[in-house]
């Protein structure tokens, strides 16, 4: 109950430092933040720890040379802030699509008129295509137990491999355009472009890596499966995806037109936007009840179990915030500046170092962070719509290949398989997805 208080409290806060910009309470706001991150340390997992600590001790050095004030740290609390916010709604959205039984409607697709592993690969990519844009993370768990149900006639190496790459993949290819995903909303916010401009290239870059999943899920089409063959009406299967498909563009449609309205930031308008929106769907779809006792339960259960992230993002919020005020930024910023003229070694650059990082316990978020920062100087003579694609792409190739990567380990665990397996038989996937983006990056460079 103190962890659901404290957060509630952090997220309440920031959310009136949007509309008022008061120094009284913003100050507040990281007073909370500090709270938080002193609460859910002893809970968070050791690596999460470690990670904190670190950029702790470094922006407390910072700050000693800087002479920044133990009392003004409150105020460097709270960049991260946002990131809590969006973890903190997220569960609304997802209760919406369990309420509602998109999640069993969609799932009905790995269970009909399947003959052979080719098509269930096909299929699995699909249903995590479509699921994951609401359910996010859930979506894995879901797919998984499905998927284990339907393989159990097959050998465990084989399950594990099979459902880790056609999964993830279609998990990742998701959210590299949906405006839930966070580190498109940052990529957004870092780059200062629209939504709009960037929509088509990510729907592209998602659809054509789709087909590339399907092509090669017809190397398991050797391996029959008389077991999950049947006949299931799919009508309804089809208007839950057409209604999923509407209430996903509805809600693209509303972020777009209130951001500039509001004049918030592209992640800031995201996150006012997932609580009411879910309420209004639940209304429409006439499970408002339903939604109420299992959305409020299902988000007591995560915003309770925030302790990781609260650690991780607080903490990493505090370093960059501290390292602006120093001159240690200006020589992270050096190396990026060497290659302002070469924008397409830069972008490679940025694709190895968020699968780099992300295999020695990096999140993507972490990095984007630390990579948005350092490439702000240069931002204006490097296309912002190329930067913003090698950063999305770049950020989710780690959800197939990172092995601390919540996708990644979830996984792992489901499938009683080490996270690194898993990334391993996913990395050579995960580096085409973003040498893909860089790609396309390039050839934005090329006709502009």
């Amino acid at each position: 109950m103190l962890y659901l208080l404290i957060y509630s409290a952090l997220v309440f806060a920031y959310g009136i430092t949007i509309f008022w910009d008061s120094g009284v309470v913003m100050y507040l706001t990281g007073l909370f933040a500090f709270l938080s991150v002193v609460i859910s340390f002893p809970k968070a997992q050791r690596l999460y720890k470690v990670t904190a600590s670190i950029f702790v001790i470094i922006a407390l050095i910072t700050a000693a040379f800087e002479g920044i004030a133990v009392v003004q740290f409150p105020y460097y609390m709270t960049s991260t802030a946002i990131l809590i916010m969006i973890f903190y709604v997220l569960p609304f959205i997802n209760s919406v699509i369990v309420v509602g039984r998109y999640d069993q409607k969609v799932n009905r697709l790995l269970k009909t008129k399947i003959s052979h592993l080719g098509q269930l690969y096909q299929r699995t990519a699909l249903v995590s295509f479509l699921l994951g844009s609401f359910l996010n993370i859930g979506t894995i768990p879901l797919v998984v137990s499905v998927l284990k149900r339907n393989l159990k006639e097959q050998s465990a190496n084989l399950v594990s491999r099979f459902i880790s790459s056609a999964m993830l993949r279609g998990y990742a290819l998701c959210l590299v355009w949906t405006p839930m995903e966070i580190l498109v909303a940052i990529s957004i916010d870092i780059t200062g472009v629209g939504y709009v401009t960037l929509l088509p290239y990510l729907l592209l870059f998602s659809l054509t890596l789709l087909l590339i999943t399907f092509w090669a899920g017809k190397s398991y089409k050797g391996y029959t499966l008389e077991s999950v063959s049947g006949q299931i009406d799919m009508t309804a299967v089809y208007k839950k995806i057409a209604s999923l498909s509407f209430f996903l563009i509805l809600f693209i449609s509303i972020i777009i037109w209130l951001r500039p309205l509001l004049n918030l930031s592209f992640l800031e308008t995201v996150g006012l936007v997932i609580i009411p929106y879910s309420f209004l769907w639940a209304l429409v779809i006439k499970r408002i009840r339903s939604f109420l006792v299992y959305g409020l339960r299902t988000w007591q259960a995560r915003t309770s179990s925030l302790q990781n992230y609260v650690v991780l993002f607080l903490s990493v919020g505090f370093f960059i915030s501290i390292l602006g005020e120093s001159k240690l930024m200006g020589y992270l910023q050096y190396p990026f500046l060497i290659l302002e003229g070469l924008p397409v070694l830069l972008f490679i650059v940025i694709q190895i170092l968020f699968l780099g990082l992300a295999m020695v316990g990096f999140h993507p978020l972490v990095t984007i962070s630390l990579v948005g920062e350092m490439l702000q100087p240069i931002l204006g003579s490097v296309s912002p719509l190329a930067a913003a694609i090698v950063l999305i792409t770049s950020g989710l190739s780690t959800v197939m290949a990172g092995p601390f990567n919540i996708s990644v380990s979830l996984t792992g665990m489901l499938l009683h398989q080490n996270p690194y397996r898993v990334s391993l038989w996913n990395v050579g996937f995960a580096f085409l997805f973003s040498s893909g983006g860089t790609l396309l990056a390039t050839i934005i460079l090329l006709f502009p």
